[in-house]
C-alpha cells in the first residue's frame, strides 16, 4: 500500500471558490503539478551530470560508441 503525506497550501479564498464552482479537482491538479516539478528537477540534474561528463565523453572515439551500442543490442 502506498504511503501518503499531506501538504497544506494557502490560496486566496476567491480562487478556491472559483475552482470549486468549476468542478476542478484541486488535489489531482496539485499532484500532477508536483509530478511535473519533480520530473523537471530530475531532468535538470541529469543535464548537469551530462555537462560534467561531456569533456570525458567527447574524448571517446565514435567507433567505441557504435561498438558498445551494437554489443548491447545483440546481447538482448
Amino acid at each position: 500500500m502506498a504511503r501518503y503525506a499531506t501538504i497544506a497550501v494557502k490560496v486566496p479564498a476567491e480562487l478556491k471558490e472559483e475552482l470549486k464552482r468549476r468542478g476542478v479537482n484541486v488535489a489531482e491538479v496539485v499532484r500532477e503539478a508536483l509530478r511535473r516539478a519533480l520530473a523537471e528537477a530530475r531532468l535538470r540534474e541529469l543535464e548537469g551530470e551530462l555537462e560534467r561528463l561531456r569533456p570525458v565523453l567527447e574524448k571517446l572515439p565514435t567507433e567505441f560508441a557504435v561498438r558498445s551500442i551494437r554489443e548491447d543490442r545483440e546481447g538482448r
